[in-house]
Formats: C-alpha cells, sequence, structure tokens
C-alpha cells in the first residue's frame, strides 16, 4: 500500500502580498495581507501521476484571525480549467481539513461537510482532469486584517485522516459565541427570559394597525380588478402583484420566517457545551433524530415552557407587521403561515429528476422518467387550489447546473457513456437538420460513418458549426428542463402564481429558455443593489415581471464569525444596506418584491452544510437588530412613495468590507 506523500513548505512558492515561513516540525505558516494571498505548488514537487493515484489532500489547520478563515484549495489541468474547493475554519479551533479528489469532476457543488469544519464549496469550470494536474496552489480571500494560519501534515493520502479533537465548548449555554462581548449580547437565560416576556404582552396588546393595507397586504393606494387570487398587473409603468381583492402589492418578504435555524451536532460535539437530553422538556429543540439542535427553540422553551411556538407566533406576526414585511418567504414555518394571516409564497419540493442525470442536478429531460415525475411533481399543488393567501410557488431554488456559466450541457452529454435519452434525440435532431452524415461530416469537419459513432465518447476538435448545433441543443433542453414541470404545475394549479426557480445568476442567455412560462422569473441577488439593466433585460424578453427571492448583508460587530455573501462593519450600516437595497428595488419598475434571507442568524457552530452566517433579522436568542428592523421599517415605509414617483429612493450606497462568506 502507497504511503502518504507529504507536501513540505519550501515546495511553494509564495504569491503577491504572501509569505510562507517553514516551521521546525515540517509545517509551515502562510501569511497574506487584507488583499488576500496564496502559495503555490513548485513544478515538479510531485509527479502528475499523484493526483489521480490518491484520493485525498488532507491537512491540520490552526488561525486566530478575528473570523472565519475561508482557505480556497485550487487544481488546475492542461487544458486551463480550474476548480476550487472553498473550505471555512473556525479561528482559535484546531481543524483537521480533508479535500476528496473525486469531486474534481465537477459533480458536486456543496460538498460533505467533515468534523470541525465549516461549509465546503466547489467553484470554476465544469470539470477538470485529474490525469493532467499542472497546478496547485493554496489562498486566502480578502478580509479587513492580515490573515495568518499554520498548516501541519499537508499530504497527499489514500484515506480520509483521523478527526481527534479534544472538548473546548465554543459556544455558551445559548448559542452565544464563548469569549467574546457585543452590543446586544444577551446575559443570560434570566434576561432573555424577562425580554421576551416583556416582548409576548406587547404583542398581545397590539392593535393592527394599517388601515392604508388590505386585508391580503396591498396598498390601497392602487387598485385593480379584483380576481379572487393574487396575480401580475402592468399599469403601464409598472409591474405589481395585485392580491386577491384587486390592491397593488410590492412583495417585501422574509424567508425561512421560523423558530430557529437548527444547528448540525454530528461533528461538532466537541465544540458543544453538555446539551440538554433529548426526551423531557427540550425535546423539541432536537430534530433528524438527534443530528441538529436548535439553540433558538431551547432558548424559547427556557422563556415560555410548552407555550413556547404560541408565544414565538405572536412575537414574530407582531413583529413583521410592525417592521412593515408584507409577505412570508420561502422556506418558512408551516404553523405560521397558517396562524397568519400574511401572504405567503410556497416552496415546492422534488423536482423532477431522473436516475441518470447529464450533470449535477440537470436531469435528462428527454427521457420519459422526467415526463413522469414531472406529472408527479405537480400533484402537489393539487390541494393548495383554493389558498386565497398564497401569492404563488416557487418550482424550486439555485439549480446547481446553472453555477457553472456559458455551460455546455451537450458537449459533457457526448463525453459520457451513457445513453440518455436526450443523447438519443440529439442525434435524431442532427438527422433531421442534416439528412445525412455525409452533409454532417461536411458541417463539423468529422469523419464518421454513421450517426450512431456519436455514442461513443471521443475528444475532438470543435468547429464553429459543431459548437453552434451544441449551443442550439443546450437551449431545446433547457427549454424542455423548464417548460415540462411548468406547464404540468399551470395545468394542476391554473390559480396562483408560478413564481420560477430562483436562478442564483443568469450566467447566460440560454437559461432564460422556456422562462416565459413562469408568471414571473425569480432570480437571487446578492449585491447592494437589484441589477436594474439586467432586471430591465430580463423583463423585456419574457415579457413578465422580476422578483429577488434571496438577498443579504452581515455585519462585524454582533458576536458571530462569518457575515454572508454581502458584510459591512456595523449594524447601523446593515441596516442603512437594507434600506438602500428595498427603496433602489421599488424604484425599478419591472421589479416586483425583493424577500430577505433569513429571518435568524445561522448557528455559530454552522448549519447542517456549515453556513454560519450573521444575516438574521433576530439572534439565536430571539432578538432583534435594532438598528437593522428600525430602517426596515423606514424603507417599508417609503417604498411606495418610491415606486409612484412621489420621493426618490434612498441613494446612499453603504460601505462594503470583505465577506466571511463561501
Amino acid at each position: 500500500m502507497r504511503s502518504d506523500i507529504p507536501f513540505r513548505g519550501e515546495w511553494f512558492q509564495a504569491g503577491p502580498d504572501t509569505e510562507v515561513t517553514v516551521l521546525s516540525d515540517g509545517s509551515f505558516r502562510i501569511s497574506t495581507s487584507p488583499h488576500g494571498g496564496g502559495l503555490e505548488l513548485l513544478a515538479g514537487s510531485v509527479s502528475g501521476t499523484v493526483w489521480y493515484e490518491y484520493e485525498f489532500i488532507s491537512a491540520e489547520i490552526f488561525h486566530e484571525c478575528h473570523d472565519v478563515l475561508v482557505l480556497l484549495f485550487s487544481f488546475y489541468d492542461q487544458e486551463g480549467r480550474v476548480i476550487t474547493y472553498h473550505l471555512g475554519i473556525l479561528p482559535g479551533a484546531r481543524t483537521v481539513i480533508c479535500l476528496p479528489l473525486k469531486y474534481l469532476n465537477g459533480e458536486q457543488l456543496f460538498l460533505p461537510r467533515y468534523p470541525g469544519t465549516m461549509q465546503t464549496v466547489l467553484r470554476g469550470d465544469a470539470q477538470v482532469d485529474r490525469t493532467r494536474i499542472v497546478r496547485f496552489s493554496v489562498s486566502t480571500i480578502p478580509s479587513v486584517t492580515e490573515r495568518s494560519a499554520v498548516i501541519e501534515g499537508l499530504c497527499l493520502s489514500l484515506s480520509e485522516p483521523d478527526f481527534k479533537y479534544a472538548h473546548d465548548p465554543y459556544v455558551d449555554e445559548l448559542g452565544q459565541l464563548k469569549g467574546r462581548d457585543w452590543p446586544g449580547k444577551t446575559a443570560d437565560a434570566a434576561a432573555l427570559t424577562a425580554k421576551l416576556q416583556e416582548e409576548r404582552q406587547l404583542a398581545k396588546a397590539d392593535v393592527i394597525r394599517g388601515n392604508e393595507l388590505s386585508r391580503y397586504g396591498g396598498w390601497r393606494g392602487l387598485r385593480f380588478r379584483a380576481t379572487g387570487f393574487f396575480r401580475t398587473e402592468f399599469d403601464g409603468t409598472n409591474w405589481w402583484f395585485a392580491d386577491p381583492e384587486g390592491y397593488a402589492l410590492f412583495s417585501a418578504g422574509m424567508d425561512c420566517t421560523g423558530p430557529s435555524s437548527p444547528m448540525a451536532v454530528a461533528g461538532m460535539e466537541h465544540l458543544l457545551p453538555q446539551l440538554p437530553e433529548q426526551e423531557g422538556r427540550y425535546r423539541e429543540a432536537w430534530s433528524r433524530e438527534g443530528r441538529e439542535f436548535s439553540f433558538g427553540i431551547a432558548n424559547l422553551i427556557t422563556a415560555f415552557g410548552g407555550q413556547w411556538r404560541t408565544a414565538w407566533t405572536e412575537i414574530t406576526d407582531y413583529r413583521l407587521r410592525q417592521w412593515g414585511f408584507n409577505t412570508i418567504g420561502n422556506w418558512s414555518d408551516g404553523g405560521f403561515i397558517r396562524d397568519s394571516e400574511l401572504p405567503y409564497v410556497y416552496p415546492l419540493t422534488g423536482f423532477p429528476s431522473t436516475e441518470q442525470c447529464i450533470f449535477r442536478d440537470f436531469p435528462d429531460v428527454f427521457s420519459p422518467e422526467y415526463e413522469r415525475n414531472a406529472a408527479v411533481f405537480a400533484e402537489q399543488l393539487l390541494p393548495l387550489q383554493e389558498e386565497r393567501r398564497m401569492v404563488g410557488y416557487f418550482m424550486r431554488n439555485e439549480p446547481h447546473w446553472a453555477f457553472v456559466d456559458s455551460l455546455n450541457l451537450t458537449e459533457l452529454m457526448l463525453k459520457s457513456t451513457v445513453r440518455y435519452a436526450s443523447k438519443e434525440k440529439f442525434i435524431e435532431w442532427l438527422g433531421e437538420k442534416y439528412r445525412s452524415v455525409g452533409q454532417l461530416n461536411t458541417a463539423w469537419g468529422s469523419c464518421y460513418s454513421s450517426l450512431e459513432e456519436l455514442y461513443t465518447p471521443e475528444t475532438a476538435e470543435i468547429s464553429a458549426a459543431r459548437e453552434e448545433d451544441y449551443r442550439q441543443f443546450n437551449r431545446l433542453m433547457i427549454r424542455r428542463y423548464v417548460e415540462l414541470p411548468a406547464r404540468l404545475c399551470k395545468q394542476a394549479d391554473p390559480n396562483h402564481l408560478n413564481l420560477g426557480m430562483r436562478y442564483a445568476w443568469v450566467g447566460s442567455a440560454d437559461v432564460l429558455e422556456g422562462c416565459e412560462w413562469f408568471d414571473v422569473f425569480s432570480l437571487n441577488c446578492y449585491q447592494f443593489a437589484p441589477d436594474r439593466e439586467e432586471i430591465e433585460r430580463i423583463s423585456r424578453r419574457l415579457g413578465k415581471p422580476v422578483m429577488i427571492g434571496e438577498y443579504h448583508f452581515g455585519a462585524a460587530d454582533s458576536g458571530m464569525l462569518a457575515y454572508g455573501i454581502r458584510a459591512v462593519s456595523t449594524q447601523e450600516e446593515r441596516g442603512r444596506a437594507y434600506r438602500y437595497y428595498v427603496e433602489q428595488a421599488a424604484a425599478i419598475p419591472e421589479l416586483i418584491g425583493v424577500h430577505y434571507f433569513q429571518w435568524n442568524d445561522q448557528p455559530v457552530l454552522g448549519r447542517f452544510d456549515g453556513e454560519n452566517y450573521q444575516i438574521g433579522v433576530v439572534d439565536v436568542c430571539s432578538m432583534p437588530y435594532e438598528p437593522f428592523v428600525r430602517a426596515a421599517e423606514e424603507a417599508h415605509n417609503n417604498m411606495y412613495k418610491v415606486r409612484t414617483g412621489i420621493i426618490p429612493p434612498y441613494n446612499v450606497s453603504p460601505a462594503e468590507i470583505p465577506k466571511t462568506g463561501f
């Protein structure tokens, strides 16, 4: 059996803004400037065969930075393609990392989580060739300060490393980070109980304000024809949602409105205080057969005992209305949706797939299996047909295949040995287009004796004509991917709006194929303001309005160690960022809603996949970030005035700091 191959510090060359220090025990320290930096393995340090002869890269990492350290491990092949593992590591906690090299095939976006680590995400090209790796580097992303980390035992191995950790609790009994103080930190269980019980009394005494709003949250300042269900309307200037009574609605929604963001327990036991028993008073804080624990629910149980859910519902409904949120967003608690009177959106589950996918989660769309599964998928709408408060449904969220810009699905399909139904459809399509293999050869510059040879994977030069045929068939596949389930969903439920698939971004125009079947095109937009030009372009092409399903901002001053995809320094600045985003959104005629992600902070030690962002409206103790909610309330008070041109949108762009996102 082959032994591990250790990577010595002197085998690496430091890039700009980077120093490498070789330590006496064979480990080495990487130090980078706030701009980020990295090290690259010197050519010839290892044989080119090791990248496919070995299965893992592992190491132990330790750093004492102020927040999560995101390390990037990048692999480049001879074709110039690159895939990078983005890996988060907690400060002050020795962490064993493991990178399975099999994922260089690009088929996974979010990787399985190893003990002690935070989220691991794959970025880059569709795949790299493990047999032709020519470069390997380790780097950091930009930060507000310099970075320094000790890397010990970095090596290639045939098996996963041992994950042996000493018990050293990282969070307190309320789920807050230990060893730091910050404004708004809850002192103890008694302070938590007193504050939440006081707010419950306020919620019970509240008389719902807002005569300017309809029973469905619509704005009484503008009314269209009533149809009994939510729909879209264009008034000649702006697109709108129209509520069941016909009142205009610009949807300011809140995603994941629930009592907590559960924490993964498995693999993080060494960093946890003693947790309550899974049976007994705190049993409802446990989920997934003991694999997850919610400090948020445990804190509510501490404050309210067996009445915790009723109390949380009363407080949360009161807060949403007081602060001006008018829609319950995606992935929200079903009980809360039932007990509230606010309108809501609905996430469908189980988007149709096939046993053999072409790339990541892109199915074999011309397979009868896809059509059968799409029909079953649509049936979940049947019980919802008469739901008046339901604005509409999202078919799915952030297709993973679309994270690779300008993805050539047809080329990937032809490189596979699988005889996909979509491959058969492509060859049939070529036969209809070219009429003979000779004409195909003339166009492609190929020398096939029959079209059957296309079933055999090959590596060939791609002529301009072949590339164009690939592009055309890509569009046909994407259209089928969207159109088939969308059509079946509309047949199952003609009353509600199809709100689309919440693409992470639109990496090419091909992604829009078939999207005219949506009533609203949705995307997630993690910027400081929506992209007006992109939204105008999408709406103009599809003839549909657009909504944003996710955006967020995190701040660095509140006892969390990662600040999300867009970050600022303080909660005050975070509030201004929210106001800027919402009022800028309200001024875009084609945009009809923005939904914030998410209600709760994520756990300090990470949710199921290790993501641990300070992005919540409330913290783990259900305490609101007051500067943030005050600014949100102001934005919501202004948004209809902005939309109708009475006042200009808030125009002070927030001051961004480097993110600690994955």
